[in-house]
């Protein structure tokens, strides 16, 4: 299902790519699902009763990632690590944009994404003053070089959030470099957040990590459904 886009603009480098459900009401308010790399059609159960806004990055190397780091193989290029300038740009700019052009469910907003977007998503739980109440991960990009650490140390101020994690057991398999331990770190990053957050939804399926791409969003929508309760 190839879902319409309502409105699409630039904020500062991001590309903002919104869907409405099809019977859109403006004196309703609604839940809204803040998408990182904008694959929007992969949520498509959830168009009739959410809005949904996509959110690509000009460099998501640069803006998905936590703070600088070399590239894991020759001739690739570096992390740029500006994830809270991104940050900054969406929770500051954009979804304030977005409240004055919807009514949005203000207890109903998610943030998250697949791979770096999903590593973005949990890096912000560790932020003060989050302005959204679920963060979601598939695949999340958790081998990321001193993740496991950075959320060892730091607190995670989000601790109200529904959380959903999702990686898969065979992440990693064809590599050679940090890359290959991709579902250790996963399950570090999951065992972490889950003693903060008992609630937390976490799994483990037997995929690689460019495999089964629609059953894992499935997977996350029917979640989310049951979790916000909607028709």
């Amino acid at each position: 299902m190839t879902l319409s886009r309502n409105k699409e603009f630039n904020w500062e480098g991001i590309q903002v790519r919104v869907s409405l459900p099809s019977n859109y009401d403006p004196q309703q308010a609604y839940p809204v699902v803040l998408l990182n790399d904008g694959e929007l059609d992969y949520l498509s159960d959830l168009s009739q009763s959410v809005i949904l806004v996509g959110l690509i990055p000009e460099n998501r190397l640069n803006d998905f990632t936590p703070w600088q780091s070399d590239a894991l193989k020759e001739g690739a290029p570096d992390f740029g690590g500006k994830v809270d300038d991104y940050h900054q740009k969406l929770f500051q700019g954009i979804l304030k944009i977005l409240k004055k052009d919807y009514l949005i469910d203000e207890s109903r907003i998610a943030y998250g994404g697949y791979s770096l977007g999903g590593l973005a998503a949990v890096y912000s739980l560790y932020s003060n003053n989050l302005p959204v109440t679920c963060i979601f991960s598939i695949c999340g990009s958790f081998w990321y070089p001193d993740f496991t650490d950075f959320c060892r140390e730091h607190t995670l101020m989000q601790s109200q959030s529904l959380i959903y994690l999702q990686n898969g057991q065979t992440e990693g398999a064809n590599h050679s470099n940090r890359l290959s331990k991709a579902p250790l770190f996963a399950s570090d990053i999951h065992n972490l957040i889950s003693e903060k957050v008992p609630s937390a939804y976490s799994t483990f399926d037997a995929y690689g990590h460019h495999e089964a791409l629609d059953q894992r969003y499935q997977h996350f929508c029917d979640w989310l459904t049951k979790e916000w309760k909607l028709t």
